[in-house]
C-alpha cells in the first residue's frame, strides 16, 4: 500500500518544480475520483469495456506521477477486463480507493 506520497521525489523524478507536481497531483485525484465513479458502475452493470476504459484512464495518469500501487492495480482491472477474466472486480476497487484515499 501507498504510505506517503513523496512529492520532492516524483518532482525530482520528473524534472519538475514541486508546485507543478502538486498541481498535476490534484487533478490526478480529480480526474481518478471522476473514473473510479464511472468504474464503480460499469463493474455493477459488468460493462468490460467501460470497466477497460475507465482503468486504462486511471492506469496511464498514475504512471506519469510515478504512483505505482495505483498503477498495478488499475492494470490489473484493465487486462482483466479486456480479457473479460471473472475476477473480483470490487475487491479492486476497493483496494483503489484506499490507494487514492491514501495520497489526497
Amino acid at each position: 500500500m501507498i504510505d506517503k506520497v513523496d512529492l520532492q521525489k516524483i518532482a525530482d523524478e520528473l524534472e519538475f518544480d514541486l508546485e507543478d507536481v502538486e498541481m498535476l497531483m490534484g487533478v490526478f485525484i480529480e480526474s481518478a475520483e471522476e473514473s473510479l465513479k464511472v468504474l464503480e458502475i460499469a463493474i455493477a452493470d459488468k460493462d468490460y469495456e467501460s470497466i477497460f476504459t475507465s482503468a486504462h484512464s486511471i492506469k496511464g495518469s498514475s504512471a506519469n506521477l510515478k504512483l505505482i500501487e495505483i498503477y498495478e492495480l488499475s492494470k490489473e482491472i484493465e487486462f482483466s477486463a479486456k480479457e473479460l477474466k471473472p475476477i473480483d472486480y470490487e475487491d479492486l476497487l476497493n483496494q483503489l480507493k484506499i490507494s487514492l484515499d491514501k495520497i489526497r
